[in-house]
């Protein structure tokens, strides 16, 4: 039988037959100083990069703490600062003596324990006082703005002890006490004869912007005309303008009525008054009674004669 003396696994070559024979000789390693340096040299640049990374995280951090001590010494210095002034402003007539007296905060008190909003609160409870601003000026001011209301009208009360008391009318129709005028500014200002409401009252005025603006357009127009208005009677106005019939009687020392349509031009109405008062003047200046511009198209002129006149 053929290869029956054969035992699996024997190969027809002689000699042993390995990957070892077969690569060849074994190379030696070369150990000189650059390849031992190029060896080396990945190792060592991330050795270098580790050293690195953790000197900046380190500057950082520092830095970041440096910064946030700094913000501490700073909180704390502004919290122990007292007010070194007080800054106040004002389009108006009241002084610094009567902001200290209402606000009752003074120079040396801590400035962030100053509550600014209860100030701009207190303020404005004053009803002369229109607008106010309140705030901390760093590292050691306080600073308070006020906008207050202008009076057009004087108005003459009753208490309740039977005593006339001064009150003062704003632009907005708002009744105050004022503080802080001159006799002079008050005695340039009509005293006004407000409209009585059903039960007696003259509170709330309604629709003084028509009164306004003829006292506006009077003073700077007729300035010396202006200075001869000593009441302004709502008697007539209840404040609507759209009623009919609603007029706005002014006496002064030089006609003892003049009377203005509330829903009619004002500008008009003043020209009007100009020059019938010029007409009289060129004309012997007779003694005049009352004048009406609230007549469409025409103005009636009453004489102390009683003679009447159409213009």
């Amino acid at each position: 039988m053929i290869g029956r003396n054969r035992q699996k696994g024997d190969t027809s070559a002689a000699g042993t037959q390995s990957w070892r024979d077969l690569a060849g000789p074994r190379r030696s390693r070369v150990n000189s100083s650059v390849s031992r340096r190029r060896r080396w040299m990945p190792w060592i640049r991330l050795l270098g990069g580790f050293l690195l990374l953790l000197l900046i995280s380190g500057g950082l951090f520092q830095l970041v703490r440096m910064l946030d001590q700094d913000t501490q010494k700073r909180v704390v210095a502004v919290t122990v600062n007292p007010i070194e002034s007080i800054l106040f402003y004002t389009d108006g007539v009241l002084t610094e003596s009567w902001l200290e007296d209402t606000i009752g905060v003074q120079v040396g008190m801590p400035l962030m324990e100053t509550d600014i909003f209860a100030l701009k609160r207190m303020l404005e409870e004053n009803v002369q006082v229109e607008l106010a601003s309140v705030e901390r000026v760093f590292p050691s001011d306080l600073r308070i703005d006020i906008t207050e209301r202008k009076p057009v009208m004087r108005l003459l009360t009753a208490g309740s002890d039977g005593k006339r008391r001064l009150r003062l009318i704003a632009r907005d129709g708002v009744v105050y006490r004022g503080v802080g005028y001159s006799v002079n500014a008050l005695k340039q200002l009509p005293y006004l004869q407000p409209y009585q409401h059903p039960d007696g009252s003259y509170l709330p005025l309604r629709g003084v912007e028509p009164v306004v603006e003829l006292l506006d357009l009077m003073r700077s127009t007729q300035p010396q005309l202006f200075d001869t208005w000593q009441v302004v009677s709502l008697q007539y106005y209840n404040g609507r303008t759209g009623l009919p019939g609603q007029v706005i009687e002014v006496r002064s020392t030089v006609v003892p009525k003049i009377v203005f349509a509330v829903s009619k031009d004002v500008a008009l109405q003043l020209d009007r008054l100009v020059y019938i008062l010029d007409y009289f003047e060129k004309n012997g200046d007779p003694s005049l009674k009352r004048i009406d511009l609230s007549l469409r198209g025409a103005a009636a002129v009453q004489l102390s004669s009683g003679r009447a006149q159409l213009f």
